[in-house]
């Protein structure tokens, strides 16, 4: 099947195919979406036109790429009627992939106020939970690399019996490889909450029950089989609500649903293989990197705070980065999946010429789904911001500042996932570093959490604007490095 663009625009020269490159918002617009939304505390007579000139953004960045794509084929021919069901199946993988944020958004709240009493050695039960909720993110970022590292020569080809025996035949052993990790997050968290003992080893059984939950979910994510992810998110909500005192269950029940599937490859585990020590190592501290500049700032603010900060205010103002970045995931990065296939299809049997086409063509995917992430987070910062602005709730300036600086989070991490697919890992790490230095830094001096955002927003964005700059100039040169990465690889 031709693979549809999310725009049609003049044909690339030089490709031999009648290729289209796919159009761009410009980075201008986000930009001044993210500039509106820091003015908004102090422009309340504005708030309602600028609250509908961001649904207006939202929808247009969201709604037109899927009635460009629909309209016409790469070649320029109409598209059949089976268009517009794709773009409302992906719609429906969105929510799914979402799962997790809308069901946790009802569930936690519910099951918190149910156990606001229940403690665990003097600590209360609410506090450790919280605490568990905030290191998984970015404890996932770094137990889940290792295993993509294992099935990962498997999933070009997307033979999905065969990756389900390898998962099952690695994932024992990898499992006891990468659960050492949680101490890196355990030291700090005791050193700040001063924790009893059996409140203190709650919480590491929280992080090792999670730690084999999320990589659980790696088969389904490979798969893209959404309705198996949301299922499992169900579960782990359901027992949330059910059973909110037994803290021990969601990650359970939720890992439950993932085992089922794969209860046909057991035999697999008769040939367990264990991975290479140092690989492990390596893609764990990758996984810490990278997965800090996206989470690492939730987890300070919990150790700065404790569980008196304002969850639900915190929560909202994330939803801007964490919609942007699945709807990256969901509805864009296929499209730069198969340009890169392209690519490197062109790199084994097409001439100079067509190459060359492929490799300006990739390099537009690349900028075209970052600014259109970027417009996406930037148009719903603006609404929530203004939401908070209507409400008169008086948190309008913190709920801005967390939105402009996740929103920067999500595009810096976006780089640099683009740098070290591309083989730049060490340029990606480096950035990275920066950005949790400057996260210790700044939550460790700044008093007040709202400022600490501030000061955040303020210095991330040079780091994002090099980070991207980074990835564009890289991604311009992609047949190049990408022919270099898959010949030393031979």
């Amino acid at each position: 099947m031709t693979q549809q663009l999310d725009h049609p625009a003049p044909t690339l020269t030089g490709d031999g195919e009648g290729v289209r490159r796919p159009r761009s918002f410009s980075p201008a617009l986000a930009a001044a979406t993210l500039a509106l939304t820091a003015l908004l505390p102090v422009l309340g007579t504005l708030v309602a036109l600028l609250a509908v000139a961001g649904v207006v953004l939202l929808v247009t960045a969201v709604t037109l790429p899927a009635a460009g794509a629909g309209g016409r084929h790469e070649n320029g021919a109409p598209a059949p009627p089976g268009a517009a069901r794709s773009g409302r199946a992906g719609a429906r993988d969105l929510v799914l992939h979402l799962s997790p944020v809308l069901l946790l958004a009802v569930a936690f709240p519910l099951a918190t106020a149910r156990i606001a009493h229940a403690q665990v050695d003097g600590v209360s039960l609410t506090a450790l939970l919280l605490a568990s909720s905030l290191t998984v993110p970015w404890l996932s970022q770094a137990v889940c690399l290792p295993m993509y590292r294992a099935i990962g020569h498997l999933m070009q080809g997307g033979d999905m019996i065969s990756i389900q025996e390898r998962f099952v035949e690695v994932w024992p052993r990898t499992l006891v490889q990468t659960l050492p990790v949680i101490v890196v997050f355990a030291v700090p968290v005791e050193l700040a909450m001063r924790w009893p003992l059996h409140a203190f080893a709650t919480y590491l059984t929280l992080c090792a029950l999670h730690t084999v939950f999320v990589q659980s979910l790696i088969v389904a994510n490979v798969g893209r089989r959404r309705g198996q992810w949301a299922l499992a998110w169900a579960a782990y909500a359901a027992a949330l609500l059910i059973a909110p005192g037994a803290w021990f269950l969601p990650p359970v029940a939720g890992l439950v649903t993932q085992l089922v599937p794969l209860r046909g490859h057991l035999p697999a585990l008769r040939r367990m293989s264990v991975l290479d020590h140092r690989d492990v190592a390596l893609d764990l501290g990758r996984g810490l990197l990278l997965g800090s500049v996206l989470w690492a700032d939730k987890l300070f603010i919990f150790l700065r705070s404790g569980p008196q900060f304002a969850v639900s205010t915190v929560f909202l103002a994330l939803m801007p980065a964490i919609i942007a970045y699945n709807y990256y995931f969901v509805r864009l990065a296929p499209t730069f999946d198969k340009r890169v296939l392209d690519l490197r299809d062109a790199m084994e049997h097409a001439d100079y010429e067509r190459l060359q086409g492929r490799s300006r063509l990739l390099a537009a995917t690349v900028e075209s789904t970052l600014t259109r992430t970027a417009l996406i987070g930037g148009a719903l910062s603006l609404v929530v911001t203004a939401a908070f602005e209507v409400t008169g709730s008086g948190t309008t300036a913190f709920v801005a500042w967390v939105c402009i600086a996740s929103c920067l989070f999500v595009l810096t991490t976006l780089a640099c996932y683009k740098l070290d697919y591309i083989g730049l890992s060490g340029l990606a790490q480096l950035l990275a570093g920066t950005h949790l230095a400057l996260c210790v830094g700044v939550f460790a001096l700044v008093p007040a959490t709202g400022t600490a955002y501030i000061v955040m927003a303020l210095l991330e964005a040079p780091l994002c604007l090099v980070s991207l700059a980074c990835c564009r100039s890289s991604w311009r040169a992609s047949a190049y490095t990408l022919f270099w990465r898959h010949a030393t690889a031979w």
